[in-house]
């Protein structure tokens, strides 16, 4: 068939599903848009923005829950990479991710978006998802996945614009920089990081900032990418420090600091760490409860809570962790019951942080309660094996 002859027939096609959507036809349009891929596919036509617009046209028309409009926007995105194995022709994804923010379907807008050159689209759509799906606490976490994953793409121009348009934009964000919010502040440093390439400046961002980061656990393993990308990190290894923070500390530091890293585990980045139990102080006096962050120490390590009492080596273990609220690593602790009594010991002199401070020893007791989830507030009562001191009671600590 001559080139004329494919062109009328794949028109004529185009035209034909136009007119049974038109009509509610929604199987037989499907039909016939698929035979107009075949058609592309077959005479091996370039990409052009008018058959891309039409494409776009004809998925916009589709009904969103029907699966032949996931074969054929998989279909499309595949001719129009030119059969190269790439994700699609940005310009596609921008149409397509245009048309799925209409039908208020952001999770897969953002999807395009990404793969489009549209970072300003997709700040605007960002808004609108945060502030009709999302909660106030979050606004900053709608547009850090987008620009890790748009540096991850090595995206970077649309990684500061979807930056700057959405804390533009976004109602509930204070004009900056400087901003309130911990993570907006590092991206914008991280995006200014990654124009000069230093790793050193980007191993301190990922350090500072790793209580931020920590919200979720996907931030590390863009980063572990985008310091491949951008600042000559090697790719990712098993080591002592693991993951992302690990191997900055290898490219700067060598091996001789991993065998370091052995000896004490618990330096382990708080990063790479889930989120854990929250262990606290309540102290029950008459006026109400205060909790009080006493298990700290000037260098942050964590104390060891070892239970009293005969039975074996089994009675007597360490719950490692550092503190900063004394985040601890609770696992295979279930000896802690109600009534245990165990005693604080901190691994070197230090001042509670009230001030208050005694000579000699003293035994807590712990009692069990509920647990403290990420996101949540503090416990209204003594929170998971929190030690209680009854009224009048002295919290003394050996040092």
């Amino acid at each position: 068939m001559s080139q004329s002859k494919h062109v009328e027939a794949r028109e004529l096609m185009y035209s034909g599903a136009l007119l049974f959507f038109s009509h509610g036809q929604q199987n037989s349009a499907a039909d016939l848009s698929m035979l107009v891929l075949e058609a592309l596919e077959k005479a091996e036509v370039a990409v052009a923005e008018d058959l891309l617009e039409n494409l776009a046209k004809v998925f916009s028309l589709m009904d969103p829950n029907s699966p032949e409009r996931v074969a054929f926007v998989s279909r499309a995105l595949k001719w129009s990479s030119g059969g190269s194995g790439k994700l699609g022709h940005p310009r596609l994804h921008q149409l397509l991710a245009l048309t799925l923010w209409k039908e208020q379907n952001y999770c897969e807008s953002r999807y395009h978006f990404l793969h489009s050159s549209d970072g300003e689209g997709c700040a605007n759509m960002l808004v609108e998802y945060s502030t009709s799906r999302g909660f106030r606490s979050e606004v900053d976490m709608f547009v850090a996945q987008a620009v890790l994953q748009f540096l991850c793409l090595k995206n970077k121009s649309s990684a500061s614009v979807v930056f700057t348009t959405y804390t533009q934009k976004h109602p509930s964000i204070e004009d900056g920089p400087p901003f309130v919010e911990p993570l907006l502040n590092f991206l914008w440093f991280l995006l200014l990081a990654v124009d000069g390439g230093k790793l050193a400046v980007f191993t301190v961002l990922c350090e500072q900032y790793q209580p931020a980061l920590r919200r979720d656990p996907m931030y590390n393993e863009y980063l572990d990418r985008i310091g491949q990308l951008f600042f000559g990190v090697p790719p990712k290894q098993t080591s002592s420090y693991g993951g992302l923070l690990g191997n900055l500390l290898s490219s700067l530091m060598g091996s001789s600091e991993q065998e370091e890293g052995d000896e004490n585990p618990d330096d382990t980045p708080a990063l790479l760490r889930p989120p854990l139990p929250v262990l606290c102080l309540w102290v029950r006096g008459g006026c109400g409860r205060h909790r009080r962050p006493v298990l700290r120490d000037r260098a942050r390590r964590p104390w060891s809570v070892q239970r009293r009492g005969g039975g074996g080596p089994s009675d007597r273990r360490a719950l490692p962790g550092r503190v900063a609220f004394a985040r601890e690593r609770l696992s295979g602790v279930s000896w802690l019951s109600a009534e245990r009594r165990v005693t604080l010991q901190p691994p070197q002199a230090c001042p509670v942080t009230d001030g208050a401070r005694a000579p000699g020893a003293s035994s807590l007791t712990f009692h069990e309660c509920g647990t403290q989830g990420r996101g949540r507030g503090s416990p209204a009562g003594p929170g998971p094996l929190c030690p209680v001191l009854q009224p009048g009671a002295a919290l003394e600590m050996p040092w």
